[in-house]
């Protein structure tokens, strides 16, 4: 039977690209999009490699994520791959002290409550499939070239999940993988489609992030550097 993988950011840069790679190794592909007519122009264009499906979905509207979770469990039962791709990074150039709450509050909505109460809703279909949750994910120590308060602090809590899920599903003997993937610096509107010698393209990044599914290995718990190092963050 077909496997059917849920990517959520999936209508443009590293999302479309990893929906593509799915399609082209088999997968049935649901396209989380927020934006039905965006979601519908990438759904058209990925036809050309497989089976692909709009699925709207908007990660920072709890009841966006309910509708998505009932329509799952109607119509794609055998579900058993979910990547937490969709992101925003925040102001990346302010200063920590600067930041604002509501600054705060959407970042850490989209890039971890939104995956949680996802991948929550979606834990029961993953179970009986035995299946994958896979969260894109950042370095959250800070570094000189790069202290995105933002974006570092709400990713960290969901580093945090994939361990601590991760942890939880082999002391109860759940047979699910949670791990998360670290791409590197990717070239996307997020960044402002910032270039150089140490970015990669979303295709690459892509590639780099589907590899460690296709693969078979179990990575359950790991938070995964790009250069396939696991993080210790």
């Amino acid at each position: 039977m077909t496997k059917i993988a849920l990517v959520t950011g999936a209508n443009k840069g590293i999302g479309f690209e990893t929906a593509k790679h799915l399609l082209q190794a088999g997968y049935r592909v649901l396209v989380g999009a927020r934006d039905q007519a965006r979601g519908e122009a990438a759904v058209a264009e990925l036809q050309a490699f497989g089976d692909a499906k709009l699925l709207v979905l908007d990660v920072a509207d709890l009841g966006s994520i309910d509708n998505a979770v009932a329509t799952i469990n109607e119509q794609y039962t055998d579900l058993s791959l979910l990547i937490n791709n969709a992101g925003i990074p925040g102001d990346m150039h302010r200063v920590g002290w600067e930041s604002n709450v509501e600054e705060l509050r959407e970042t850490h909505q989209v890039n971890f409550i939104g995956p949680f109460a996802l991948s929550k809703g979606l834990l029961p279909l993953l179970i009986a499939n035995q299946g994958i949750i896979q969260n894109i994910t950042i370095p959250i120590e800070p570094l000189s070239f790069f202290n995105p308060f933002a974006y570092s602090t709400s990713k960290a809590p969901l580093n945090v999940m994939t361990k601590s899920w991760g942890m939880a599903f082999e002391q109860e003997n759940i047979p699910v993988q949670i791990f998360a993937v670290m791409p590197g610096g990717v070239t996307t509107d997020l960044n402002d489609n910032m270039t150089g010698d140490f970015m990669k393209t979303p295709a690459q990044a892509a590639e780099l992030i589907t590899g460690f599914v296709l693969d078979g290995d179990n990575r359950n718990g790991q938070v995964i550097n790009y250069d396939g190092t696991l993080s210790v963050y």
